[in-house]
């Protein structure tokens, strides 16, 4: 069997770090309520021995964390490093903490006080000026800590893209795990269009107003389970993008690069839905996110699920010689032999030999309309980032030496 093992730099665009996460073992505490007028969710750390606590909070309306310190009476919050800040950064002692005041020392300040599980006061505004009360009730408590990516996830977001969501893989953003992040992106979303695929079969694409890419959802299906199904995935991915958009916004409080306050190329992302039946729907994720990284996530990374068990697609119930194990995507010699003479009878002269060339080596499976299979170039390295996406795509009728027989089903539904 032929190998094909994910490279630590090459992950899709779903790695994560904490970029604005607390950074203790201990439980925090997640409180929403109004600031003057505006809904806002704050959460806070337990107490240190001075009394000082850690947190960070946001508006609803923008989503954008914005880190807090200090005792509770006098709780300041971080200023953006722009203009006069940016000096002040340079010669800071612990360069990587945001500043909470400031070049004339002046702060914002929260004078919160606690009563059972309701926090209120005033917050002051002492450089711009004005007051404003507060009430905030608490709503849950949880530890990111736990939560938060390890080991390769992080090391591989230091390296391209440099802000993440501060959620691990396979964690799902929910009220339960993850209530201060679930309570940012669980929210109205813009509706696009429908697309109608057939009378029982149609799809829109949806996005939140504050991160602007469209992401797709299914409206109609002949099984409603598993149109909800589905959904909740794709609902997943979708969040798991806008959060890593909030939080290159939010690395304006902790960051110099000149990506840090931007959606950080997120709002140019090109989420495309190329293929939808009653069996299986294709989506590809592709566009060069960066935030403050070694260089940008550039990224084509097709997936499809399926919508006859659920869950993400298992090509092995359709390909013969095709396994995902614990080390990643294996291919066996006959369907690399057939990949490798599908690609030598589509090639015409052309300058991107090199790149078909990288299969089966770097490939991702995609269908695509009107019935096709497509073999493409996917998680390769940032210097051969051009032939992301290249690839030679099949009718499923030429795929007939390779297919199981319960394809049949899949590429042939009979409604």
């Amino acid at each position: 069997m032929v190998k094909i093992i994910s490279k630590l730099l090459f992950f899709p665009v779903a790695f994560f770090i904490a970029s604005s996460s607390l950074a203790w073992a201990a439980p925090v505490e997640v409180y929403r309520g109004v600031l003057g007028s505006a809904d806002v969710v704050m959460e806070l750390g337990e107490p240190q021995a001075d009394g000082t606590r850690k947190g960070r909070y946001f508006y609803l309306r923008h989503g954008v964390d914005i880190p807090l310190q200090g005792r509770l009476d006098q709780l300041a919050e971080a200023q953006p490093l722009t203009g006069e800040l940016l000096e002040k950064r340079l010669h800071a002692i612990t360069p990587g903490e945001p500043l909470f005041e400031d070049a004339a020392q002046r702060q914002v300040i929260w004078r919160a006080r606690l009563q059972g599980d309701v926090l209120t006061g005033e917050w002051e505004d002492g450089i711009r000026g004005g007051r404003l009360p507060f009430s905030l009730g608490r709503v849950a408590q949880y530890d990111p800590e736990k939560l938060a990516p390890r080991g390769v996830e992080a090391v591989t977001l230091a390296i391209v893209q440099g802000a993440g969501s501060g959620v691990a893989e396979g964690i799902a953003i929910s009220m339960q795990a993850t209530p201060y992040d679930y309570l940012r992106v669980a929210r109205p979303l813009e509706q696009g269009e429908e697309v109608a695929v057939a009378s029982n079969l149609a799809w829109r694409p949806v996005r939140d107003a504050r991160t602007r890419f469209w992401y797709p959802r299914l409206t109609r299906h002949p099984d409603a389970r598993m149109l909800a199904v589905a959904n909740a995935l794709l609902e997943q991915r979708h969040w798991t993008m806008s959060l890593q958009a909030l939080a290159c916004k939010a690395a304006i409080y902790k960051s110099l690069d000149p990506e840090a306050g931007s959606l950080g190329y997120f709002d140019h992302e090109q989420i495309k839905l190329s293929y939808l039946s009653t069996t299986l729907l294709s989506v590809t994720e592709s566009g060069s996110p960066s935030c403050g990284g070694a260089h940008p996530n550039n990224h084509f990374d097709p997936f499809t699920l399926d919508l006859l068990h659920g869950g993400y697609l298992d090509f092995s119930r359709l390909i013969k010689g095709y396994s995902h194990g614990s080390e990643g995507r294996e291919y066996s010699p006959q369907l690399v032999r057939f990949i490798r003479k599908a690609v030598a009878s589509q090639r015409e002269p052309r300058d991107d030999d090199d790149c078909t060339d990288m299969l089966p080596d770097f490939m991702a499976l995609m269908f695509e309309a009107p019935g096709k299979l497509g073999f493409v170039v996917s998680r390769i390295g940032h210097a051969r980032s051009v032939c992301l996406g290249r690839g030679v795509s099949l009718s499923f009728g030429k795929l007939k030496p390779i297919l199981k027989p319960e394809a049949t089903r899949y590429l042939f539904p009979l409604n």
